[in-house]
């Protein structure tokens, strides 16, 4: 039990990332990945997500492209799954930020488009 502990304080410690954001022509181009590894109880289910992503930022529009890859199932081969697209516009003096989201599979067939406004107070 105690290795198994000293395991995953391990795994844990070993999942930090961090993003470079990058001026290019006057504008920031973003590159990171995000790394989510957790346990469910009951289940008894280990998951460890990492999400690399990138984005740029122009003109207060923000445009980002990421992926989705569960680094537990390598080997199974279905490792890219399609790309999540999303751009948003805060508006200027509101709390209000505008969004459209769209996916896409492993064909890179796209899906539905979702479009949205998001008020953070």
């Amino acid at each position: 039990m105690k290795t198994t502990v000293i395991a995953t304080v391990v795994a844990l410690a070993a999942t930090s990332t961090s993003a470079m954001d990058f001026s290019v022509a006057g504008q920031t181009l973003s590159i990171g990945a995000d790394s989510d590894i957790n346990y469910t109880t009951g289940v008894e289910d280990w998951e460890w997500e990492l999400t690399p992503s990138a984005g740029l930022t122009a003109m207060g529009i923000g445009l980002s492209v990421a992926t989705d890859i569960d680094m537990l199932e390598l080997d199974e081969g279905d490792i890219f799954q399609g790309l999540d697209f999303t751009a948003k516009y805060e508006i200027p003096s509101t709390y209000i930020n505008l969004y459209t989201e769209v996916s896409t599979n492993a064909d890179l067939e796209f899906g539905d488009v979702t479009v949205g406004a998001m008020v953070s107070f």
